[in-house]
């Protein structure tokens, strides 16, 4: 079939026309159901902690709204709209409302956020964001994804660094780099690896976190090369979508972030397991090295998909 050469000029115009109907659609659609089905159910354990935890963990939702502050936000909120609906037609704010009413109603000791939260950082897209979180009765934790700051014009530039990444700080105690949640028993700590390598900030905070001699689980967007994880992805992303294994295809790992890495396995390292999205797929498996570290890789949650992550202390019987 040949194509028509006005094509292209029609385009925006047909955006524009749908661009009420899609976001009549968006504010109208009644929000799903979530249940215990939605969820799959993960366990770490930790030896020495007083009491088992529960965490709720969401990630890739890619929340994408209707957006008219410029053309080219707007063009590309309407066409990245149908990508993120799940199979029953719920689309991803819908549906990540219903994840905040859930973790309401089932109070997990706290959420964790993945990155890719927002799918691009559309005013429209921030202000759902800044809403949802505003009503959370629960602490969280959110580490940033590649697409959360950046757009396709803008991927990874110093402009998109400066001008659209911070404004995710303030969901992040406005250090994008790293930051943490304690508990009683151990310390959750977000790493910014959304680049497809550790942010140079983080690692001399990392250090300092290691050395406080409590357990600690690490949430980062890109996942760490597993053997199992990357036999998943390779077929599915470039370098599988995973920081490490670069002999084996994986994404070959700078400075900065083999030294995370090899911090993170080291034989004395306090580091429980690794909590990770970007890949659109579930894994569980083990990051090789002095000491394997369990590494939990969560399924898309626009797909509705969502993880309950028990830390149990040692001797507790999973279920």
């Amino acid at each position: 079939m040949t194509k028509s050469k006005h094509t292209p000029k029609l385009l925006p115009l047909l955006l524009t026309l749908l661009l009420p109907l899609l976001s009549a659609c968006a504010s109208s659609q009644p929000l799903p159901e979530i249940t215990d089905e939605n969820l799959t159910v993960s366990t770490i354990t930790i030896p020495g902690i007083s009491r088992e935890y529960n965490l709720l963990f969401l990630t890739d939702t890619h929340i994408v709204l209707p957006d008219e502050s410029t053309g080219e936000i707007r063009d590309y909120s309407a066409e990245r709209l149908s990508h993120f609906t799940n199979d029953s037609g719920y689309i991803s704010s819908g549906l990540f409302s219903s994840w905040m009413e859930y973790a309401n109603r089932t109070k997990p000791d706290a959420l964790l956020l993945g990155g890719d939260i927002i799918d691009s950082p559309s005013p429209a897209n921030l202000e759902f964001l800044d809403a949802s979180l505003s009503k959370l009765n629960i602490p969280y934790l959110y580490t940033v994804g590649n697409h959360d700051w950046t757009y396709p014009w803008e991927y990874m530039t110093e402009t998109g660094t400066a001008q659209y990444l911070p404004l995710l700080a303030p969901y992040m105690e406005n250090n994008t780099a790293i930051h943490t949640l304690e508990t009683e028993d151990f310390i959750l700590v977000a790493v910014d690896n959304s680049s497809n390598q550790i942010h140079p900030g983080s690692l001399e905070e990392y250090r300092q976190i290691l050395s406080k001699g409590k357990p600690v689980i690490v949430l980062l967007h890109v996942p760490l090369y597993t053997e199992d994880l990357f036999a998943k992805t390779s077929g599915v992303w470039t370098n599988g979508a995973v920081l490490g294994g670069g002999v084996h295809g994986g994404i070959y790992p700078n400075d900065i972030s083999a030294e995370f890495i090899s911090l993170t396995t080291a034989a004395d390292s306090p580091v429980a397991a690794i909590i990770a999205g970007h890949v659109h797929l579930p894994d569980e498996s083990a990051v090789d090295g002095e000491k394997n570290i369990p590494q939990i890789v969560g399924d898309a949650g626009y797909k509705g998909k969502g993880m309950s992550i028990r830390i149990l202390p040692a001797g507790t019987a999973a279920p």
